[in-house]
């Protein structure tokens, strides 16, 4: 054999000893490929299951650490409490007492009528600084003492100021300063559909609010002998609450409350006396201890003299009787059987009418009066007085 067949041979014996090697490195990729589809297989299902954990621990488990740990109430879109926070500190709760005599079957056999000390709630709205606060007359009628809550529960004696009884309004006083007065909207611009909130003391349940809605303006007929225009709202007036503010969504006030109808089971019928009208009782009170009303010097045929002196009865106004010499009206030349039709762009239509608008301004406002003479139409500003003589 010669070398080269040896080293042929080797060649062959070493080719032939490395083919089963690389023959045997074939099976090894084949299992491990089938591992990796395996794994794939499981990490899909792995992936799968923590992703509907995650998804489970989303929805339920917030609700349950929002029941748990939440520490601050959600806050909605919107909320009346600003509003509310406003006004609290010009809101005091009032109570009141009286002594009312106890009627006795025989009078002749006690040397004195027995009293009974009777208690009464209500609430006011602080006007000043220095401790002035409108309730309605009705609240303090009679009362032989009268306490004052503030919002922080420091209490006062009151005393009295003044009152007037056409509008159901009064001004009681505490010995205090630093009070936080109201801010009064103009109660000619609010309209049926504005939303408003009460706040008072129904039933001693001091600073409480409801809501509800402007339901009509200029209301009259409710108390009879009083001058009305009273705003009718759905916000809840319970006793407790008369003589506390009516405000509007900014915390201002549009009125004080004072009645409720309930009669025939009726609900969601309560009044409030206009801001406008209050401010000026207001101010009056302050300033002179009454409201000082007066007259433009005009006066009217009702329907009585109508029929006596057989003037026809204007479609629209009313008819003028008599003019004072030198009163407001006389000087600004109205005179008798002219047609008023309108106060401050108020349509009147009766004595009534006139009256109940007049009475709402005190001496020294003006009024712009709108009537005819004849086919001329005019418009006059005249001046309240103080009153110097009834119609003859």
């Amino acid at each position: 054999m010669s070398n080269c067949d040896i080293n042929a041979k080797k060649n062959h014996v070493l080719i032939t000893a490395f083919k089963p090697v690389i023959h045997y490195n074939d099976q090894p990729q084949d299992s491990i490929y089938s591992m990796k589809q395996h794994f794939i297989f499981i990490l899909k299902y792995a992936i799968v299951g923590l992703a509907l954990g995650f998804l489970y621990l989303m929805v339920f488990g917030n609700i349950k650490t929002a029941g748990l740990f939440a520490d601050k109430q959600p806050q909605p879109t919107f909320s009346y409490a600003p509003a509310i926070n406003k006004i609290s500190p010009s809101v005091v709760s009032i109570f009141t007492q009286s002594n009312e005599l106890i009627p006795s079957s025989n009078p002749g056999l006690s040397p004195k009528q027995p009293y009974v000390t009777k208690n009464f709630l209500g609430s006011g709205v602080i006007v000043s600084p220095s401790g002035h606060i409108v309730t309605n007359q009705h609240v303090i009628e009679k009362a032989t003492r009268v306490k004052v809550f503030l919002w922080n529960n420091q209490a006062f004696d009151a005393s009295y100021v003044g009152q007037d009884e056409l509008t159901d309004l009064a001004i009681i006083k505490i010995n205090t300063s630093g009070l936080t007065p109201a801010e009064f909207h103009n109660s000619d611009v609010i309209n049926t559909g504005d939303v408003v909130l009460a706040i008072g003391n129904p039933f001693g349940l001091n600073q409480s609010a409801s809501l509800g809605i402007v339901s009509a303006t200029g209301r009259r007929g409710v108390h009879e002998g009083r001058l009305e225009n009273f705003i009718q709202t759905d916000a809840a007036i319970n006793q407790g609450n008369s003589g506390g503010p009516l405000i509007n969504p900014a915390g201002q006030v549009v009125g004080i409350s004072t009645a409720s109808y309930n009669q025939l089971g009726a609900e969601g019928i309560n009044f409030a006396i206009p801001s406008n009208t209050a401010v000026q009782v207001i101010n009056s009170i302050i300033d002179h201890g009454k409201v000082l009303r007066g007259s433009v010097g005009m006066y009217f045929f009702d329907a009585f003299l109508h029929l006596m002196n057989s003037i026809p009865q204007p479609q629209f106004g009313i008819v003028v009787s008599q003019v004072d010499a030198n009163s407001s009206a006389d000087k600004a030349g109205i005179r008798p059987y002219d047609v008023i039709t309108h106060l401050n762009n108020i349509p009147v239509n009766s004595i009534l009418e006139y009256t109940q608008v007049l009475l709402s301004h005190t001496v020294g406002e003006s009024i712009e009066v709108r009537g005819q003479n004849g086919q001329e139409t005019y418009v006059k500003t005249l001046v309240v007085e103080p009153p110097t003589q009834q119609p003859k």
